[in-house]
Order: C-alpha cells, then structure tokens, then sequence
C-alpha cells in the first residue's frame, strides 16, 4: 500500500522472511525501513454468537 503524508510518500509491505510488515520512506541517502508495531493480538476469528430462537423473523 502507497499512501503520502504531509507531502512524504510512504508504502507498507509484508516481508515474510521476517514474519512482519514494514513502512518504508524514501531518504535522500536511501530507502528507510521503519518496523509497524501491532497494538493487540492478532485477529481471532474462532467465535460463537448465541442466537435467539425466539427472534426468528422470516424474510421473502
């Protein structure tokens, strides 16, 4: 993903050798490589949803 910041451009990439993405800034000197921090755990989406019998609507 491309995207630009008060007039700096930037991308992200995922480097799979490092099992993380990374910002990268292009530099007078080079490229800078910035690591992206991950708030949380990853997402888990082995969740259950109760569901009302009662409220069952039919719909057409």
């Amino acid at each position: 993903m491309r995207f630009e910041v008060n007039g700096q451009m930037f991308f992200v990439n995922f480097v799979p050798e490092e099992g993380r993405w990374f910002c990268y800034a292009p530099t007078p000197m080079g490229m800078q490589k910035i690591p992206v921090s991950m708030d949380g755990a990853p997402f888990d989406a082995s969740y259950t949803v109760a569901l009302d019998e009662q409220a069952k609507e039919i719909v057409n």
